[in-house]
């Protein structure tokens, strides 16, 4: 795995859950939970839901109980609640709130929902607020490529961001970046539709002069969206509507080549047979195509951690999204996120 420089250590942390949430609710967080703490032995949760359906899933469960706390909430964000409805109609009585306000009062170090993206973008921003000097909060993901993993924002809560909110994802993206990859410099890009100077809209050629100013090292200048997957930059930033486009985009495609591999094995006797014959290899790629390997999208800029699990995830995706939440608890993106936002400060005020 990628987290080289926090993945041996073996600190106790605190990851507050929203068991309610997503596709299939209690029927993966619970044994997702109970998956992670038989593989986690420093990991504790505190489950945020009905407190009577979350002991009833629990029973017959193997997991040790000391290491989970109920708080009970007679509310659910659903996955088709407005967001303006979660803040204003369901508000502090929903298991979503809850997991999110832990992190904010200082109980949980990282907090988890399946749930509804919009909602717990919405209802972290309002509890956590963002750091002084981001405007916004981004979603950001770790994306295989070639080599390894770069780190890509915005994955769709800003549909449409100033130059400034660009540089600003650059900041939390290089910070995420160096704290995962254990990295002193990593290469930042900005996703365009060409590398000329001129290409883009005037909102990206602004975005990327500044950009130059604040990493005048470490910027490469415009990358296009095939360097998604070849790994040309450590950190790609880009706005939330075509980041979106960009995810979904190689989700299928990732799904597509699965379909098509698993056409061609099952098609003829020579198929089956070569299959055989490389199955090992061919259960690496199905790993290393799997996207519950990397389940977790993280909540940027924020005063506090928040990741959001995919919603239509399975006991194991859920279990490596708590797996994933734990290590990213011990890592340091906000001081590297506060030195970035006072050194662009700085450049403005000598401008």
């Amino acid at each position: 795995m990628v987290f080289n420089f926090f993945w041996g250590l073996n600190l106790s942390k605190i990851v507050s859950i929203d068991a309610m949430g997503g596709d299939h609710g209690l029927d993966v967080t619970i044994d997702g939970v109970c998956l992670a703490l038989k593989n986690q032995k420093e990991l504790s949760v505190i489950l945020f839901g009905d407190e009577s359906l979350i002991r009833n899933r629990l029973k017959n469960k193997i997991y040790p109980t000391n290491k989970i706390e109920i708080i009970h909430c007679s509310k659910v964000v659903e996955m088709d609640t407005k967001p303006i409805d979660a803040i204003r109609r369901i508000g502090k009585d929903s298991s979503m709130w809850g997991c999110i306000n832990a992190v904010s009062e200082g109980k949980a170090d990282v907090a988890i929902s399946a749930g509804n993206t919009g909602a717990l973008m919405g209802l972290s921003t309002i509890i956590l607020r963002t750091i002084d000097g981001i405007e916004r909060a981004a979603i950001s993901s770790l994306w295989p490529n070639k080599s390894n993993y770069s780190v890509v924002l915005d994955l769709g809560a800003n549909i449409e961001v100033t130059s400034d909110q660009l540089v600003q994802f650059g900041i939390l993206g290089y910070s995420f970046a160096k704290s995962v990859f254990d990295k002193d410099n990593p290469t930042i890009g900005l996703l365009n539709i060409g590398h000329e100077e001129m290409k883009g809209t005037e909102i990206v050629q602004d975005a990327s002069l500044k950009m130059k100013d604040l990493f005048p090292k470490d910027y490469i200048g415009y990358v296009e969206g095939d360097n998604l997957s070849l790994g040309k930059s450590d950190v790609v930033i880009t706005d939330g509507f075509t980041g979106n486009i960009a995810l979904k985009t190689a989700e299928g495609t990732a799904r597509l080549i699965g379909h098509f591999i698993s056409d061609v094995f099952a098609s003829s006797t020579r198929g089956k047979l070569g299959y055989l014959i490389g199955k090992t290899a061919f259960r690496a790629l199905k790993d290393k195509m799997d996207p519950r390997e990397l389940n977790g999208g993280v909540f940027l800029g924020l005063n506090g951690l928040v990741v959001k699990s995919h919603g239509g995830t399975d006991i194991l995706g859920f279990s490596k999204a708590i797996e994933f939440s734990t290590k990213l608890s011990q890592s340091n993106i906000s001081s590297e996120t506060k030195k970035l936002i006072a050194k662009k400060k700085d450049n403005e005020s000598r401008d």
